[in-house]
């Protein structure tokens, strides 16, 4: 055990200390079922129609849930933090690359959900923005402090939080329309985007904290439950929001999908009810990811993970007062690009190399798809940048590892 926290982010959680399906599941889905999916889901929707933006919704979902399950499994078996098991896949040096980078990332969000909170205490309850910021930050952090044992009753709160005010503020929202109305739906004029943007961006929500999917499904007992509890976020979880958000923004009500200022409009007691939800919704999603943040920096800064909890935690709160939130659309192109050739490395691995070291192939798969998607997101904007990330990236990367063994082969000879 760490002997700073009991996070075991510096060795492999011991059979012992592994926890049940539901605590997994529950952790994992609490993370995604948050309002940043009902903003995508109602920019998707808007984008491409209702019926073409459920289309692109579920299918990313899909490519998605199929991305970390296969993480996942490999996450249960090795027991290791995402930053920890990847020494033995990229190298040390390779290792600490890639967990700065995604856990940069991952604070970037704890950022945009403090923002957001900030934002939403701000409209709400008419808040100073820039202290409910700070507030937000502040709180957040401290949560974020306990580790596992927090994030399990965060998760319950806001699951079922977000269910009643999503199933009352859309009732609400039926009282002046209809179904039909938003199967009907489709884009103004000018307006609509290509299906593969959509996926895209229906996948990007949370392909970065999917990539670290090992920091909490490193704590199943199974790769068959670990596997389970990464399908109860993706695709389960994250759909709902998604769906949600586009339905309010094709009846018009809510065009940004934020459902929860339906319930607002009820009266003084629903805004302040309306007000806890949001801001405990956020928490769930800041939680998580300074949580991935603290886990992935472990492995490079010698600070324990508290240290490293508020250090981080100061960072992104920073950052959402800076105004990183307005910037959510880009961020999520810059994910589709970036981020999915990692995983996609790791499952190249482990479809054609478990039990072989070879990291300069799959570094040299990440940069490819870097390339490949990038070519795709000038060229060819109307397919899926992170399903081309994926794809070429397991295709270079087995590619690679056949021949770097077919090499090394030979030269045993």
């Amino acid at each position: 055990m760490s002997e700073s926290s009991g996070e075991y982010e510096h060795e492999a959680v011991p059979a012992a200390a592994r926890k049940s399906l539901f605590s997994v599941a529950v952790v994992w889905a609490g993370f995604p079922m948050v309002m940043v999916g009902a903003f995508v889901g109602a920019q998707i929707v808007t984008s491409l129609g209702f019926i073409r933006g459920m289309q692109a919704i579920i299918t990313g979902n899909i490519i998605l849930a199929v991305y970390v399950a296969c993480l996942s499994a490999l996450a249960a078996k090795q027991g290791k933090t995402f930053a920890l098991s990847c020494r033995e896949i990229f190298s040390p040096v390779g290792a600490k690359l890639i967990a700065v980078f995604l856990s940069g990332l991952v604070v970037g969000w704890f950022a945009v959900q403090t923002g957001l909170a900030g934002h939403g205490l701000n409209s709400l309850l008419g808040w100073p923005s820039g202290w409910s910021v700070v507030a937000a930050g502040a709180v957040f952090t401290l949560l974020s402090m306990a580790g596992m044992q927090m994030l399990k009753p965060v998760s319950i709160i806001s699951i079922v939080l977000f269910i009643i005010t999503g199933a009352v503020s859309v009732g609400l929202n039926f009282r002046h329309h209809s179904w039909q109305q938003v199967l009907d739906y489709t884009p103004p004029s000018g307006h609509s985007l290509a299906l593969g943007i959509g996926v895209t961006m229906a996948i990007s929500v949370f392909v970065d904290s999917g990539t670290l999917t090992a920091d909490f499904t490193r704590w199943s007992k199974t790769p068959f439950q670990a596997v389970i509890a990464s399908l109860a976020a993706f695709p389960v979880a994250n759909i709902l929001p998604m769906l949600l958000g586009g339905v309010v923004a094709a009846t018009g009500e809510a065009t940004d999908g934020d459902f929860a200022h339906l319930l607002a409009r009820s009266g003084s007691l629903f805004a302040v009810f309306a007000a806890v939800f949001f801001v405990i919704n956020c928490a769930s999603v800041a939680t998580h990811g300074l949580y991935n943040a603290a886990s992935g920096w472990s492995s490079v800064i010698p600070l324990s993970f508290s240290q490293l909890v508020v250090l981080l935690g100061i960072t992104g709160t920073g950052l959402a007062l800076a105004g990183i939130s307005n910037w959510l659309v880009n961020w999520l192109s810059l994910l589709g690009i970036v981020v999915p050739g990692i995983g996609g490395a790791i499952i190249g691995w482990m479809i054609a190399g478990q039990g072989r070291y070879a990291p300069g192939c799959l570094l040299s798969s990440w940069l490819f798809s870097v390339i490949c998607s990038t070519v795709c997101y000038l060229k060819a904007a109307q397919y899926s940048v992170a399903m081309v990330s994926i794809l070429s990236t397991v295709l270079f990367c087995v590619c690679a590892l056949g021949v770097h063994t077919r090499t090394a082969r030979q030269r045993s000879f």
